[in-house]
């Protein structure tokens, strides 16, 4: 008896074998984005109305999303749709280091003293730093003046704002704009019975 060889088995194809590379590209590009927004496949899925599973396939190449899904997540994400066809990753990324969503803002609290600074800037990797500095009544940088290196300006977006400037006080009301050299030693208060928001600009970064 001849014994014969068995013919070799070639491996059945899987999803993942038929990934084309844009779905690859604009899969990774969603993913990208929504972990820059820190929001999970659930939070997404839940809000697009979609199922997790798919929405992991979607970010994985393995499905293609509907046009209408393909809105609702770049509305989820709050980006434009453009922005994944648009070099796909390299968009995303891009956009990261030059737009700031009002959601993504990196937003630091000085308790007692009543102020809050939420920060403008992509990065700080250049030579101005962005800030919108929130005052509650009474608040502000405290009763000692500080300095530091560089220069500063700013005008007052909402309520009154009293600063202290190397000895000078100036009291400014909304509209109102500043400009002085950080060295000089300065400190600033809300007058307003409510909020006080000032758009802050220092060079260089200092925070």
């Amino acid at each position: 008896m001849i014994d014969i060889p068995a013919a070799p088995v070639s491996p059945l194809p899987t999803a993942e074998d038929d990934i084309s590379e844009d779905d690859r590209s604009l899969g990774l590009a969603i993913r990208k984005a929504r972990q820059a927004q820190n929001l999970s496949l659930q939070q997404v899925a839940e809000m697009v109305n979609i199922s997790v599973g798919l929405l992991s396939q979607i970010e994985r190449g393995i499905s293609s999303p509907s046009i209408r899904a393909l809105r609702l997540i770049c509305a989820v994400l709050d980006m434009p749709v453009h922005a994944l066809f648009n070099g796909s990753e390299a968009a995303v990324e891009q956009e990261a280091r030059r737009i700031v969503r009002v959601n993504q803002r990196r937003r630091v609290s000085f308790g007692a003293k009543g102020m809050v600074k939420e920060f403008l800037n992509a990065h700080n990797e250049g030579v101005l730093q962005v800030m919108e500095i929130t005052l509650e009544p009474n608040g502000g940088s405290g009763e000692d003046t500080y300095n530091h290196e560089g220069e500063e300006c700013g005008v007052v977006l909402e309520g009154r704002l009293e600063i202290h400037i190397d000895g000078s006080i100036y009291r400014l009301a909304e509209g109102d704009s500043f400009y002085f050299e950080s060295p000089l030693p300065h400190r600033f208060r809300n007058l307003a019975d409510g909020q006080t928001r000032v758009l802050w600009i220092t060079t260089p970064p200092v925070w």
